[in-house]
């Protein structure tokens, strides 16, 4: 499995080095433009069976270090505010019940690694701005209990069922597999969470 990721990572990067040269600072075909999008994805997926695959053999090192929230925060607030503000969704972000343009550096930090803490949260935040509807909310929380820190990402989209909350951070799962489902994802950035 994951030699036969690497195979595929190799190609992938070779078709896309060319495809970004072309749409640099020109003017882009809606094709051109559609296959960069679309190799992208699919390198991103290869690096998400990769990763699954370096986590569950436990060959993946993950090196913790102190984190900023406030900063992180910001980080991921910057990445989505464009997103939501296309669909009108509320995006309101707090550390420690502070709105975060109000918030100082400093108030918070957690032992983690930054670059894996942002996979995951870029994951929830991904999937709630998917299943969101225009007009709707999504709220980012990191906020105290007792020696720890929670980090909550919460949206008024339709939720998850009983069941599917059963399956949800299984490999390859997709939680509405019905033929009229919505959203597209490849059922790996939540079992990578």
């Amino acid at each position: 499995f994951q030699s036969i990721s690497h195979e595929l990572r190799t190609p992938l990067t070779l078709i896309l080095n060319p495809l970004e040269s072309l749409t640099q600072g020109a003017p882009v075909e809606d094709g051109l433009e559609m296959a960069l999008r679309h190799t992208r994805r699919l390198l991103r997926l290869v690096n998400e069976l990769l990763d699954f695959q370096r986590l569950s053999a436990g060959k993946k090192q993950i090196a913790l270090e102190p984190v900023d929230m406030v900063r992180f925060c910001r980080i991921c607030t910057d990445y989505f505010l464009t997103a939501c503000s296309d669909k009108n969704i509320r995006f309101p972000v707090t550390v420690e019940g502070i709105p975060i343009e109000d918030a100082r550096d400093g108030l918070a930090y957690v032992l983690a690694n930054a670059e894996e803490l942002e996979k995951v949260v870029f994951n929830f935040l991904s999937n709630a701005l998917k299943f969101t509807p225009p007009g709707g909310i999504i709220e980012m929380r990191v906020q105290r209990h007792q020696r720890r820190f929670r980090l909550s990402v919460i949206d008024d989209g339709p939720g998850i069922s009983e069941e599917g909350q059963k399956h949800v951070f299984e490999v390859f799962s997709q939680v509405d597999d019905t033929s009229s489902r919505r959203a597209t994802g490849s059922g790996l950035g939540l079992a990578i969470a």
